[in-house]
């Protein structure tokens, strides 16, 4: 299979345009054109379709861009790989980390591994954990950091570091003045929780179902600090992470629940299924490993 064909379709979708493409790559429209073509015909099927007005992927084009994404990826961790094998550790490394490791866990890491492999460039993304476990299986990412459950068959992960939900109640609610608190308490209340596809909401959920508790209105907020501000503005309660309201807000939020059990989880690091592991995943997973004293 043609590489060159592979890098030109993928320059051309992110680029929408043709001539955008050429430009990018110093090759001339007709190559660009024919490149495509190629794969067109390898394929058999159509990738692209466009005119002077509109630029449109096709469904199978869009099969063919996140296999040569893939294809891609892979040959430029070869590339990486054979290079460290004759130098010293370099290239890069892609992490895609949920918001609670990312915000919270993740800096004190990579401060310690930057200091030990300098020469390694590091791009860090924070999504939530249903994006990140996508784009590590597409191989868009080389690790992913969550704290939500890994359900793909296609995935593989291990626990890393053991994390305790808590519950956080605005400091002027009345279910701070009840002494002898009740499930039945929890019932018909605002809460404030994370957007669906993050871990935080999964656990959310699942104390919901485990407890029959239903809520009288759901506000949905798309990051931690957001659900945090909420919280202290009256808007309602919610269940988050211990290393969020400890590292930044205080626990002052924080209210004990003799009555629900504490929701524990762990975050843990995605990978592949198959495939061989970069020298450069191998060291940050080793570096994970020490840091958290876990067994290699």
């Amino acid at each position: 299979m043609d590489l060159e064909a592979l890098r030109t379709l993928i320059v051309v979708v992110e680029g929408k345009s043709f001539t955008k493409a050429a430009k990018a790559l110093s090759i001339s429209q007709p190559s660009v054109s024919l490149h495509i073509k190629n794969l067109e015909e390898l394929f058999q099927t159509k990738l692209i379709d466009r005119s002077p007005k509109h630029f449109h992927i096709t469904p199978t084009g869009e099969i063919v861009y996140q296999r040569a994404k893939q294809i891609a990826s892979i040959v430029e961790k070869t590339h990486e790989e054979i290079f460290s094998y004759h130098n010293q550790l370099t290239g890069s490394l892609t992490i895609g980390a949920s918001y609670t490791v990312g915000e919270y866990i993740l800096p004190s890491l990579l401060k310690d591994f930057d200091q030990n492999y300098p020469d390694i460039d590091l791009q860090i993304y924070i999504e939530n954990t249903e994006k990140i476990n996508r784009s590590v299986l597409l191989h868009e990412f080389d690790v992913g950091l969550v704290e939500g459950q890994v359900k793909s068959k296609e995935l593989r992960s291990f626990p890393f570091l053991e994390d305790e939900m808590v519950l956080i109640v605005p400091m002027d609610h009345p279910i701070r003045e009840l002494n002898n608190l009740k499930l039945s308490d929890l019932q018909g209340l605002t809460w404030v929780g994370r957007e669906e596809g993050s871990g935080t909401r999964d656990i959310m959920d699942a104390v919901f179902r485990a407890y029959s508790i239903n809520a009288k209105k759901l506000i949905t907020i798309g990051s931690n600090h957001g659900v945090v501000q909420a919280v202290q503005h009256g808007l309602g309660l919610s269940f988050i992470s211990r290393s969020i309201v400890e590292n930044k807000f205080g626990e002052d939020l924080m209210v004990r629940l003799p009555i629900i059990q504490s929701p524990n989880r762990f975050f843990s690091c995605v990978l592949p299924a198959e495939g061989e592991l970069s020298k450069n995943v191998e060291v940050f997973l080793e570096a994970i490993k020490d840091k958290y004293k876990m067994e290699k």
